[in-house]
């Protein structure tokens, strides 16, 4: 038995379960892949196939019908940036006693110009003409936000308690996600000028809408385990 069979073994999966998740994944990954290199429109199913390496019957397999291979790589791209967002963010304010407002919007910044956001972008400028991919698209968009939304709040959980907690991550996510989007077709140098002035703006106003909230991270935890 390999190394991977063991793991599998460990895990309580067969080593045919094993492989088959990995097969899946990487015919998903293979997908955003061509998606970045080459644009939703350009991309197949046999490019896909060839991408992960994989033989079409393979591909057939877990992936009877294009719509089932691009709803699949919508949910993978989301569940991506979403972990990257959590782990990120999480360890930077791992040993923090309050969250670090700046350090946290630079990090998020610093996601926003990853290959991932660039694939959101081509399928969001996509869908506009492909009802397939929109309707696709659109339920997904919600549930990444709901989700994005939960995952915030138990990783800045002084934040949360703030009146203005909704708004201000919402100012932030927007106004980020916008400038990563428009970087994507504007002139480097230039944007980045403007986007350091907006983002150093973002971070003062952001603080200040927290200004109602003095709770550290570690006597908020200590709050919530006397309640229980």
């Amino acid at each position: 038995m390999n190394e991977k069979q063991k793991s599998a073994a460990n895990d309580g999966k067969s080593w045919q379960k094993t492989k088959s998740e990995q097969t899946k994944t990487a015919i998903l990954n293979a997908a955003l892949d061509c998606f970045l290199a080459i644009g939703f429109n350009n991309t197949t199913t046999e490019k896909i196939a060839k991408q992960a390496n994989v033989s079409r019957g393979a591909m057939l397999h877990h992936f009877p019908q294009r719509s089932d291979l691009i709803q699949a790589s919508v949910r993978h791209l989301h569940r991506k940036r979403l972990e990257a967002f959590e782990d990120t963010l999480s360890k930077l304010n791992e040993n923090a006693d309050f969250t670090l407002v700046g350090e946290g919007i630079d990090a998020f910044w610093d996601q926003l110009q990853s290959p991932l956001f660039a694939v959101y972008c081509e399928l969001l400028v996509a869908s506009r003409t492909d009802a397939e991919l929109k309707g696709t698209l659109e339920p997904a968009i919600r549930d990444f936000q709901t989700a994005w939304r939960e995952k915030s709040e138990g990783i800045f959980p002084d934040l949360a308690q703030s009146e203005q907690y909704g708004l201000a991550t919402a100012l932030t996510r927007y106004l980020l996600e916008g400038i990563a989007f428009n970087a994507q077709v504007a002139e480097g140098q230039i944007l980045n000028a403007q986007s350091k002035v907006m983002i150093e703006w973002l971070k003062s106003t952001v603080r200040e809408m927290f200004q109602d909230v003095q709770i550290s991270k570690s006597a908020l935890t200590a709050a919530e385990h006397q309640r229980k």
